[in-house]
């Protein structure tokens, strides 16, 4: 009677032993399962983080329009630049790391970005891409800053929006002809482009891209800044963080991936200086 009184997980089996756990070999079965479905999973789960980014990105450029439609909105149809036409060159939100007093915009150091911010909610964060690694640190001008200090200001202003091409004449955002097809700012390791050389265009002239910026793998000639300050570090990448891809806010409110097609071709250089392009877009 007592073994019918006995709760059942307190019971023998027939031989008189336990089978609670695993022996040695199903526990190396199990564990071998796992290692191989920890090995199916891992690209997924990396995909799933560039999606991620690429997400946060897009939404960063999508916010950082508004806060640039609501300055020309106040300053008469015309983004901010130094009272020259020229947009603002630097990559700094303050004037050393260990200052917290946010740069004027107009100061040859800040960051374009700068003069947004307030119109964005203060915050600098929406200016960092991120899969943003390093950027430009102005390192040739003598500057020794943290990685951190740079990475919020991943994005390059188009220096065209406010100073046509190539006359160099003053523009206003409602004398650009093109809108949909005229780029604001896109993932950049430079703050501000200005041609071939830190654009994802072939200008006139020119049979390369990115050629300042160019990684260790190009040919000599081209290793740039790269090479002589950033022990050759793919700078490229920088241009083209999602999948080799580039986000791209148009005038127009548009965000768009811009595909990496090789550094011979680029795209044209029209989507730059307002004009109708005489190419459609890779991909597209």
């Amino acid at each position: 009677m007592r073994d019918e009184l006995t709760p059942r997980h307190q019971r023998k089996t027939d031989h008189g032993s336990s089978r609670d756990g695993f022996n040695l070999t199903e526990l190396m079965v199990v564990l071998a399962t796992i290692a191989m479905l920890a090995l199916l999973l891992l690209p997924a789960l990396a995909g799933t983080k560039h999606q991620d980014n690429s997400a946060m990105c897009m939404n960063n450029l999508r916010q950082i329009y508004n806060g640039m439609m609501a300055y020309a909105t106040d300053y008469n149809d015309t983004l901010h630049n130094t009272g020259d036409g020229f947009t603002s060159n630097g990559g700094q939100w303050t004037a050393d790391p260990t200052n917290t007093a946010i740069l004027s915009p107009n100061d040859s150091r800040a960051y374009w970005g700068v003069a947004y911010h307030s119109l964005v909610g203060m915050s600098r964060e929406l200016f960092r891409c991120p899969g943003a690694k390093i950027v430009d640190e102005w390192v040739d001008s003598g500057l020794s800053y943290p990685h951190e200090f740079w990475l919020t200001s991943t994005y390059g202003l188009n220096q065209y929006l406010t100073r046509s091409y190539p006359v160099n004449t003053f523009l206003k955002v409602t004398d650009i002809e093109n809108p949909s097809t005229m780029i604001m700012t896109h993932d950049a390791a430079e703050q501000r482009m200005e041609g071939s050389s830190d654009s994802l265009a072939l200008f006139p002239g020119d049979t390369r891209i990115l050629v300042q910026w160019i990684g260790a793998n190009a040919p000599a000639m081209y290793g740039g800044i790269s090479a002589r300050y950033y022990g050759g570090y793919h700078f490229e990448e920088e241009w083209y963080r999602h999948d080799r891809r580039s986000n791209t806010l148009w005038l127009s409110g548009q965000v768009q991936k811009i595909p990496f097609t090789g550094y011979a071709a680029g795209i044209d250089y029209r989507y730059y200086t307002g004009e109708k392009p005489l190419s459609t877009l890779p991909g597209n």
